[in-house]
């Protein structure tokens, strides 16, 4: 790869689209390249959809968790902010008191949530150069939808069932780690993983209690306006004027503050977590790939002993027929040991 490659994107704006249960929220995704290959230099100027996003994680994820490589985590699809989205406009019109900063606020969350991922992403080597992370960079058009992405789709099922098989998975066939250096680094990331979480969680109710502060005092600060118009003492009406200016000035401290705790702290850990838990996903891959090995094995043994019967009581010719079977299992045996050894060695250079 050219070492002076330039990659920057940043998300400037966004748009809702479309009414009622059809409302959905883009976003514009600037992109500057240098010296990338397969990019022209230019800047780019793209439209996306958060179910994108989530698309081209998918893909990035099923093309490369098997060579040892780390997909940062995308947002995840909430389904309350989904359901915010799509019935703000019928809230609004049956209600006069909502307030519709709610909606941009999230909108503009996730906005920050979402190039976070995509500067991890052209941060990688080997996923910056990507044909998928190129074409959704730099295709104006308008990406073909994604039906894995739907929060409650027939492929999400069916990622739901393949977890619980691998459950049952991992029960028939524990794995005991023989590599000193795997077992270290899998303990380590346990312990991060549990107190980056932890972390998290007390980040989040600062936030959440600097947030109810602020609104605490801007409700106070209302009630002493009031109070304070309906005084009759001069003096007392003054000094109440003064506090009321004071509990605003406060309250605005403690939003402003809150928001910044947000930005700089709490969402900064949330995607730590998720790249935790992205090299979590990694470590499983590789006990996936041993199971299977494990499975060639057995499939193995199991075809050889009834091989041997079969030779014992006289069917050569069914025994004879085996050999092919046996063969292709010898075959998938290998393949899967080389697997496991390879994905090994990436992860190891993946990591540090």
């Amino acid at each position: 790869m050219i070492s002076n490659f330039v990659l920057d994107v940043r998300i400037t704006d966004f748009e809702k689209k479309g009414d009622g249960m059809n409302a959905f929220i883009v976003y514009k995704l600037i992109t500057k390249a240098e010296n990338v290959p397969g990019i022209s230099d230019r800047t780019y100027e793209v439209w996306r959809r958060f179910s994108d996003f989530l698309g081209l994680h998918d893909k990035l994820f099923e093309k490369y968790i098997s060579k040892g490589v780390v997909v940062p985590a995308a947002p995840e699809k909430s389904i309350t902010a989904m359901t915010k989205t799509k019935f703000s406009f019928l809230i609004r019109a049956i209600s006069a008191t909502s307030d519709p900063a709610t909606s941009r606020e999230v909108a503009i969350r996730r906005a920050r949530q979402l190039e976070r991922f995509m500067k991890r992403v052209i941060q990688h080597p080997r996923l910056a150069v990507d044909c998928d992370v190129r074409d959704f960079l730099t295709i104006e058009a308008e990406l073909p939808r994604s039906s894995q992405t739907a929060a409650l789709s027939g492929a999400g099922v069916k990622r739901i069932i393949k977890s619980v098989g691998e459950v049952f998975s991992k029960m028939a066939f524990h794995m005991e780690e023989g590599d000193r250096w795997f077992e270290q680094t899998q303990s380590h990331v346990e312990e991060l993983d549990e107190s980056l979480r932890k972390l998290l969680h007390l980040s989040e109710t600062l936030t959440s209690t600097r947030r109810e502060l602020a609104i605490a005092q801007e409700s106070m600060s209302k009630g002493l306006s009031m109070l304070a118009s309906c005084e009759e003492s001069t003096a007392l009406a003054r000094a109440l004027s003064h506090l009321t200016e004071t509990e605003e000035n406060a309250a605005a401290l403690w939003s402003k503050q809150s928001e910044m705790d947000s930005i700089r702290f709490t969402e900064c850990l949330s995607e730590y977590v998720g790249l935790v838990g992205s090299l979590k996903e990694l470590f499983a891959e590789r006990v996936r790939v041993w199971q299977n090995w494990q499975s060639a094995q057995q499939s193995l043994a199991r075809k050889r002993e009834q091989k041997a019967r079969l030779e014992l009581s006289g069917r050569n010719d069914r025994a004879f027929s085996l050999k092919d079977e046996m063969d292709e299992a010898v075959r998938r045996m290998d393949q899967l040991e080389a697997e496991f050894g390879d994905l090994s060695k990436h992860i190891r250079e993946e990591v540090r």
